[in-house]
């Protein structure tokens, strides 16, 4: 069996969560490879037209909108060529996913991974409370975050387009939790393809594992006497990760002359003052991302949404214990007592009051850090994560080959 996984970006989350699943997959005797649109020709990608079309989007929604109608270039046919099953992660931003779709092959499978709420809306990436797209009459119409002229027509649209690709294509659809599972499983999109199977990510665990701190700290410069905070994402000035309210909460802790954070991710912030931060970048090298964790006596975030939290579980693989808000995902991937401690959002108080504790003790510190390591290595495994994909994969050929030659797929 051969599959070919699509992402727009060759990094990020979507990208490692891929990656990674096809090495795990290589193991399950599957033959699979990912493709970016950053890795076609040039003569495939016909930026111009397509950019024009992206910044319209952008200027018609108040947060993160895409629609369905790209010009970008899919994949050549021969990338196709011997395909059993093609798995779309991250694709909101290449082409016109849709179109695409209808002109598969009959008998080639479909699998989508769920990252965010994009593949199941009018085209909302987060949720923010808005149940439009589950609405079984004119979904997505009067989207709140499109502005005049678009909020009729566009979210609509897309909602329409999708409903109908994706139920004619048979798309198995998979979540990373449970809470992002039973929101997409609302929409009528989900619901003609079968519903949201649910599958937790899987992180490398021959990576992501304790380490000598002592040793870390010296290799990065750090004071071995230090608290270090460690915080971060794909990029600091993502609105969703809120860390310049966190800074700011941060700030107030006593004794900031012993306390260092540590914030990866693309992009600089103003820091708030005799607050110590030391900006590390974007890290796209996992190892030196646990390199990053193993150093540090806590990892928080401030996020105001996460579908589940991967960088959370690869920071307790190597027995960091975290703090978080308890929302989205993050309750599925950072269970609390299971070496986190959550607060409910924007609760600044108790944020602080959580990091000031695990401050105070290091056999907390230690215990809490022992408990997610565990956690995480007995439910985030590689193996355990692409044997699923796998029996999901077998499943979704299988039923295909039923299809009679000239006739469309079964909806699901």
């Amino acid at each position: 069996m051969r599959v070919l996984h699509l992402n727009t970006h060759a990094s990020g989350g979507s990208y490692e969560y891929a990656a990674l699943l096809c090495a795990a997959l290589a193991e399950q005797g599957i033959e699979s490879r990912l493709l970016s649109k950053d890795s076609q020709p040039p003569s495939l990608r016909r930026p111009l037209l397509d950019r024009v079309i992206r910044r319209c989007y952008v200027s018609l929604s108040t947060e993160p909108w895409h629609g369905s109608r790209r010009l970008l270039s899919p994949p050549a046919p021969e990338e196709l060529d011997q395909i059993d099953v093609v798995h779309l992660h991250t694709v909101a931003d290449w082409f016109d996913v849709p179109h695409w779709l209808e002109t598969l092959p009959p008998r080639m499978g479909v699998v989508i991974s769920i990252h965010d709420m994009w593949h199941i809306t009018g085209g909302c990436f987060l949720y923010r409370g808005c149940d439009r797209y589950t609405s079984d009459i004119d979904p997505c119409d009067s989207c709140p975050i499109l502005r005049w002229p678009a909020t009729r027509l566009l979210a609509k649209a897309a909602h329409s387009r999708k409903l109908r690709a994706y139920r004619a294509s048979g798309a198995r659809m998979v979540a990373n939790s449970r809470w992002l599972a039973e929101l997409a499983g609302r929409s009528a999109i989900a619901k003609a393809c079968g519903g949201v199977g649910v599958i937790s990510p899987g992180i490398d665990l021959t990576i992501f594992k304790p380490h000598d701190k002592e040793l870390r700290r010296k290799q990065l410069g750090l004071p071995a006497d230090a608290f270090v905070i460690v915080t971060g994402g794909a990029s600091l000035k993502d609105t969703n990760k809120n860390v310049p309210w966190l800074l700011k909460q941060l700030s107030l802790l006593p004794e900031l002359e012993k306390v260092i954070v540590l914030a990866f991710g693309e992009g600089f912030l103003p820091v708030p003052d005799r607050l110590n931060v030391r900006f590390a970048g974007s890290i796209r090298d996992r190892y030196n991302l646990a390199r990053l964790f193993t150093a540090a006596d806590v990892f928080v975030t401030a996020s105001l949404m996460e579908t589940y939290g991967l960088t959370l579980v690869e920071a307790m693989a190597c027995g960091i214990p975290v703090v978080a808000f308890r929302v989205g995902g993050i309750p599925e991937a950072t269970p609390e007592g299971r070496g986190a401690i959550l607060c409910e959002l924007q609760d600044g108080v108790a944020l602080l009051e959580a990091i000031t504790n695990l401050r105070k003790s290091q056999q907390l510190r230690e215990k809490m850090g022992r408990i997610a390591h565990e956690t995480a290595h007995s439910r985030n495994s590689a193996n355990s994560f692409g044997g699923k994909f796998a029996q999901l994969y077998r499943e979704c050929f299988d039923l295909k080959q039923t299809i009679p030659a000239g006739r469309p797929p079964i909806a699901m």
